[in-house]
């Protein structure tokens, strides 16, 4: 309790900062523990430029295992901040429970994986990249968002078919 406490001074001595880790809270399911920590191990994200570096910074990155004929099997690498990944666990079996887009996403993909926790890694870096999209443009977490992108989209498929 005493060190959240000192988290919450010091980040509120900074009003940029509370104003920019509010964009990341906004996610349902995203304590400000979590959005702190991931804030504090990107240092603010501040020499990141685009989602494929965070996610290999972060360890989220794809590898796939297999020398001569030997085929082995693909995973994350785990060779980046091993701090970040622990911070999004349990955010991430929070918001496939209650965050509606992440929940869509979790359950499309679970029934073709071996393992759920495959899909909950999955869900795991789409979050790290949603909070690193807040983050950079400043905007509130917006659960319709995905809905009002297709709606945007359609126009332009029903011009062509015509």
């Amino acid at each position: 309790m005493e060190i959240e406490e000192e988290m919450r001074e010091l980040i509120n001595e900074s009003s940029e900062l509370k104003r920019k880790l509010d964009f990341i809270m906004s996610i349902p399911g995203v304590s400000f523990i979590s959005a702190a920590t991931i804030v504090g191990e990107t240092l603010g994200f501040e020499s990141i430029a685009n989602a494929k570096q965070l996610t290999s910074y972060a360890g989220y990155d794809v590898v796939l295992r297999e020398s001569g004929t030997f085929s082995g099997k693909s995973g994350i690498s785990k060779k980046g901040n091993s701090h970040i990944r622990a911070a999004l666990h349990m955010p991430s079996m929070t918001c496939v429970r209650c965050n509606p887009t992440l929940r869509k996403f979790y359950l499309r993909l679970k029934p073709n994986k071996v393992k759920p926790l495959v899909a909950l890694i999955a869900v795991q870096r789409k979050l790290l990249i949603l909070m690193f999209t807040l983050w950079k443009n400043e905007t509130l977490y917006d659960a319709r968002y995905e809905e009002k992108k297709q709606q945007r989209s359609r126009p332009l498929l029903h011009r062509i078919t015509n």
